[in-house]
């Protein structure tokens, strides 16, 4: 079936049945079939626009936000012009309520690199960035859930990786998978969905997002919850302060974006997240809920008692972990005891 014949398909669904045609065919294929991708969609502008203007506007309304999102979500490989990100723009516009923060989370949860801060702030042009920003904020001051975000780092906190001495590199510390579980189940206003857990890491980007693609492939094994991956840039690899500036700027899209929500980080003492977490309580607005820092390089004197007076909350593994965030009320008890015996199950740190 040629483009404009399977445009026209789509385009002569019986009203009402759209999403069920759409739920049974390869919907990233079609797209690409259709409005062609990166390669193809200079010489299909006319087949993009309408698909765009069919699925994105005229009959959005017939859509349920698990298809839309599918819908946005497709569009990634179209290039970016003004049609592509007005699509995007009416259909993150066109939900309130309950169903827009699903296609939100949804969004968010897609399992690459094309979550929701890719969207909002690679695939919309200034003008429709703002309006969807706006938008969002506007839904939180409605209906604040106050729901739990949990933005987590992944060298020497998730992996000893850089600066840890007592375990072998690579090895995934015992304790913090079950602690990211038992976080992002237990204190999430709806816990069964997905798009909680968020890792903030200063690792470059890259090409086409190659090595954000490598991160989340070091993730995929440990059986996490669904999560986004906000990544670096290569300048971010030299300096503590560099580094420092991108998590920050990471953070700071990730309030734009999840307003309405706590949040909690966790991260090490090895790259600068203790004045990170710092930064992040005093930006968050009173919506900072608590800062957990895995102790790979000591921090001591001065310098400590100034980031616990900022809120900052040390531990050395993820059993003490797991009872700071009990005792703050993050956990339940029959949480923090799954933390703690993993802790005592997994491999023991050496002296």
């Amino acid at each position: 079936m040629n483009p404009s014949e399977a445009l026209a398909k789509l385009r002569a669904t019986p009203e009402g049945a759209l999403e069920s045609v759409l739920a049974q065919i390869d919907l990233q294929r079609t797209v690409d079939a259709i409005a062609g991708n990166l390669l193809t969609g200079l010489l299909r502008r006319r087949e993009r626009r309408e698909l765009v203007q069919l699925l994105c506007v005229d009959r959005s309304a017939e859509l349920s936000p698990a298809m839309r999102a599918r819908i946005v979500h497709a569009l990634r490989g179209l290039p970016l012009d003004p049609t592509v990100s007005h699509g995007v723009r009416s259909m993150l516009l066109s939900l309130t309520g309950e169903p827009f923060r699903d296609m939100k989370y949804l969004l968010n949860a897609s399992g690459d690199r094309h979550d929701l801060e890719h969207v909002v702030y690679e695939r919309l042009l200034p003008a429709d960035r703002e309006a969807v920003l706006a938008h969002i904020a506007a839904e939180a001051a409605d209906s604040p859930v106050h729901d739990l975000r949990i933005l987590c780092d992944i060298d020497d906190t998730v992996r000893a990786m850089l600066h840890e001495t007592r375990y072998p590199r690579g090895i995934v510390y015992p304790g913090v998978v079950e602690l990211l579980i038992e976080l992002d189940e237990g204190h999430s206003g709806e816990p069964s969905r997905p798009g909680d857990l968020t890792f903030v890491t200063a690792r470059p980007e890259g090409p086409r997002g190659l090595i954000e693609q490598y991160t989340r492939g070091g993730l995929a094994d440990l059986g996490l919850p669904p999560h986004a991956v906000l990544g670096g840039s290569f300048l971010n690899l030299f300096t503590k302060k560099s580094i420092k500036q991108r998590k920050l700027q990471n953070f700071d899209r990730e309030r734009e974006l999840f307003p309405e929500c706590r949040f909690m980080f966790l991260g090490d003492s090895g790259q600068a997240d203790p004045q990170v977490g710092a930064e992040m309580l005093r930006r968050g607005a009173g919506l900072g809920v608590a800062v957990l820092i895995h102790e790979v390089v000591p921090v001591e004197g001065a310098a400590r008692a100034e980031l616990e007076a900022a809120g900052i909350r040390f531990h050395s593994s993820y059993d003490e972990a797991a009872r700071i965030a009990h005792e703050l009320g993050l956990l339940d008890d029959e949480g923090r005891d799954r933390v703690v015996a993993a802790v005592a199950d997994g491999v023991q740190p050496t002296a």
